[in-house]
């Protein structure tokens, strides 16, 4: 993974993931799958008056696990990031856009938040199971310890990329 991944997957794992299962909220949220472009190649139509340009469009995805185990439906949406390529600092733009309202991706399946972030191009970042459980909590809430394995996609005559289902190992 390359520095700017890098950089840009601290600023999405401390903006969204939240190790909250035994506190305040009761859910554990983390980022599924993220996939980024630049921004000149996926320009929006419109342009806050912030006046600050992304130099990325990232597509995420959220996942979350609560008292009753891991959710098989997930979230996702497009943000904005400005990247400082001479200082290696990333930052959110055109935080209106993304911040207020639902999702773009709401309560999708996994294979289809997959191909949803594939959509913008291949992900740099997947992480199906919750980062914050322990063997035993996983155990508890799962009634397994069976990592998910990432969908494997095949090329049909067009060339599109399409989910085989069989490959996707069921959450429970």
């Amino acid at each position: 993974m390359s520095i700017n991944f890098i950089r840009i997957l601290q600023l999405l794992k401390n903006q969204f993931d939240t190790n909250d299962l035994t506190s305040t909220y009761k859910q554990n949220i983390w980022i599924m799958a993220a996939a980024a472009v630049p921004f000149a190649d996926n320009h929006v139509e419109c342009t806050p008056a912030s006046g600050v340009a992304p130099t990325h469009t990232i597509r995420l995805v959220l996942r979350t696990t609560d008292e009753e185990g891991t959710n098989d439906y997930v979230d996702g949406t497009d943000v904005y990031v400005k990247l400082d390529q001479e200082i290696q600092i990333a930052n959110f733009v055109w935080e209106d856009l993304w911040a207020e309202g639902p999702p773009i991706f709401h309560g999708g399946t996994i294979p289809d938040a997959l191909r949803w972030v594939r959509d913008l191009a291949e992900p740099f970042y997947i992480q199906l199971r919750d980062p914050f459980l322990t063997p035993e909590q996983w155990i508890a809430l799962n009634g397994h310890d069976k990592d998910f394995a990432e969908p494997q996609f095949k090329e049909d005559q067009k060339g599109d990329r399409n989910m085989i289902d069989d490959d996707l190992d069921p959450p429970f």
